[in-house]
């Protein structure tokens, strides 16, 4: 694998309602996902919850998905630690394991330079693996500017996609592709795809988010490409008051867990403690949201979506 492209779903982490690990739910979330038509998937990402993993189930997330997988589509591993040997063990375990690509961010207040170049090209020198560099800042308090991204893929190779999380991010994205020039270096967006539809306009190749409909994000992508912009534009119109109301900020993943919960794809909505959870006023909002756009659990009438994934098919 080289550059990403198309919709890379980061895939949640089910618990049970105790806060354990629920590999039977991940079991099913991941053949569901891979129904959906994703391009990737991408596990122990901020979304994933893996700040909240032992390394035990760190490996136990990473070994089901790639069992269940079994080498239909490519897996994304975040691998991302303070430490720079921390962060090669956690790649060489997914390279072991089949990975086609790692995700990492900058360690924790690390901003551009020198030493956050050198955390970058240890890991390129000692991992065969393509590096996903993740723009994040809420993450990690690292504001990565365009220029100091195109630098960063410049000096490292195997750099081969940037994940822009940033706002503005059809903005940024452009900005950086301005920077980069030759380099062939992927963007992708992020942040629920809430402004999935701007940053294709930008150019960007794609979305690597949680979103919990990813066969909407897939439609809209694959109009893109065969030129159906005004139906990609419609899909997402119709939509986007479900991206916005998951997209939330602090309790955007309960949301996405619960949808999940409703999709019958994870048994517990649960987020692991210490994390936000639905309380009824929250639980009434969404429903009266999947109301306004005609969704209702199990979700099998999402007959707009299913016809243009039919057209372009």
């Amino acid at each position: 694998m080289g550059t990403i492209r198309g919709v890379y779903s980061i895939l949640s982490t089910p618990f049970n309602t105790g806060g354990e690990l629920d590999p039977s739910s991940l079991r099913r979330l991941v053949d569901e996902t891979i129904k959906a038509g994703v391009d990737g998937i991408t596990i122990l990402g901020v979304a994933g919850e893996a700040q909240k993993l032992t390394n035990k189930e760190r490996q136990t997330v990473l070994n089901v998905t790639m069992e269940i997988t079994s080498g239909r589509l490519p897996i994304i591993v975040g691998t991302s630690h303070d430490g720079t040997d921390a962060t090669i063990i956690a790649s060489l375990e997914a390279e072991q394991a089949g990975a086609a690509g790692i995700m990492v961010a900058p360690p924790t207040f690390l901003q551009p330079g020198p030493v956050l170049t050198e955390h970058y090209r240890r890991i390129a020198s000692a991992v065969s693996l393509p590096i996903v560099l993740q723009d994040y800042p809420p993450l990690n308090g690292v504001t990565l500017s365009p220029q100091a991204m195109s630098e960063l893929a410049n000096a490292i190779p195997a750099i081969t996609t940037i994940k822009l999380e940033d706002t503005p991010t059809p903005l940024r994205i452009a900005q950086t592709f301005a920077l980069l020039g030759d380099r062939l270096v992927s963007i992708v967006g992020g942040i629920g795809a809430v402004y999935f539809l701007d940053e294709l306009r930008r150019g960007s190749h794609g979305t690597m988010t949680g979103f919990a409909f990813p066969e909407i994000l897939v439609a809209m992508w694959r109009c893109w490409q065969t030129g159906e912009r005004q139906t990609a534009s419609e899909i997402y119109a119709r939509y986007l008051p479900l991206l916005v109301f998951e997209g939330q900020p602090k309790i955007g993943l309960a949301v996405r867990k619960e949808l999940l919960r409703l999709r019958g794809l994870i048994a517990s909505g649960s987020v692991r403690f210490p994390g936000p959870a639905l309380d009824i006023s929250l639980r009434a909002d969404l429903e009266e949201t999947l109301a306004l756009l005609d969704l209702h659990a199990p979700f099998e009438n999402l007959q707009f979506v299913l016809n243009a994934l039919h057209a372009t098919s």
